[in-house]
């Protein structure tokens, strides 16, 4: 028998990179409730006129679709819905820029929240790296 073979078997070693089922749930929520509640703020904000200065004036209007849309059938159904929409461009727009907003905020809260709840680098039978400074070698 060899010197460092053994004929138990040890247990696997628990996966520590395995994210939570329930953390991605909550991420599968955000994935859904972002976007919406996004869309919701960005159509309140086109109402109110916000980003007019910014945003072209035009899109806090009804779209308006080049002629050929209308001659296909299908586009021309999509074009009469989009066309009916008011200020879609704006809110759009808008929506977008809140997203991102949210979604940073949010990314930046759930990495702190992670710091602070996150099992330990380590396992129980790790070792931490020394802390020691080594120079340069040179001859």
């Amino acid at each position: 028998m060899g010197k460092y073979s053994s004929r138990v078997s040890k247990p696997p070693a628990p996966k520590r990179n395995v994210v939570n089922p329930y953390m991605r749930g909550v991420g599968c929520l955000l994935i859904l409730a972002v976007p919406i509640f996004s869309y919701g703020v960005g159509s309140e904000l086109s109402k109110r006129g916000f980003g007019a200065g910014v945003l072209p004036v035009e899109w806090y209007d009804f779209m308006q679709f080049p002629s050929y849309f209308y001659a296909l059938p299908g586009l021309a159904r999509l074009a009469d819905f989009f066309s009916s929409i008011p200020r879609l461009p704006a809110t759009l727009a808008l929506a977008v820029v809140v997203t991102i907003v949210v979604g940073g905020i949010l990314s930046v809260i759930f990495g702190w929240m992670y710091s602070l709840f996150a099992p330990s680098q380590y396992g129980p039978m790790d070792v931490p790296p020394p802390r020691v400074k080594t120079k340069k070698y040179r001859r």
